[in-house]
């Protein structure tokens, strides 16, 4: 057994694999499982393609990140209201929620997390070295620059809740949303 409590297969090559850490929706395990299985979220947004490789993530737990979320753009996805990124320019906090899974799935989500366009020309155009656990690279996807806030929209808010609730058992309803509130610029 893990650090979390799940069987890994001796068998299984993990060399390949790393920690995407989610801070907004994907949070929300149903949510981020669109992207890798492929769907549409609760009517929210597009469809998505699903990964090759689209078995379920080996492992996931809770994350603190370094750096405090904010809400930014307009998210056709979410009534063209703020969607969570984070604000790499100085050091903060924000809850996340890892989930271990190949790189080339990763490659996928952050793919699909950007419309299908290349990093360079995204909202999320900036990859993200947050640590290492378990011997795997902890990463996870924002924008290089911190501008353009926008208040999310209440769907993104309980969808956020929601995950947040899933994983974070020891936070009651206040206290996420106490959180949530304070991403709010």
């Amino acid at each position: 057994m893990n650090q979390l409590g799940k069987e890994v297969n001796d068998n299984m090559n993990l060399d390949n694999y790393v920690w995407y850490v989610s801070y907004g929706s994907n949070m929300l395990r149903e949510r981020f499982m669109c992207y890798i299985k492929g769907g549409q979220f609760e009517g929210c947004g597009k469809f998505h393609e699903p990964c090759r490789d689209a078995s379920g993530p080996v492992a996931v737990t809770t994350y603190d990140i370094p750096y405090d979320m904010y809400f930014r753009n307009n998210s056709a996805s979410w009534g063209g209201k703020g969607v969570s990124f984070l604000d790499i320019s100085k050091q903060g906090h924000a809850l996340g929620v890892a989930y271990l899974i190949t790189r080339e799935q990763f490659d996928h989500v952050a793919l699909q997390e950007n419309g299908g366009h290349q990093l360079l020309d995204a909202w999320y155009n900036t990859i993200i070295s947050i640590g290492m656990l378990d011997a795997h690279e902890v990463v996870t996807i924002t924008n290089n620059a911190v501008y353009n806030f926008n208040a999310p929209s209440d769907g993104y808010l309980d969808t956020l809740h929601r995950g947040i609730a899933e994983n974070y058992k020891d936070l009651g309803s206040d206290e996420i949303d106490r959180y949530l509130q304070s991403c709010i610029r």
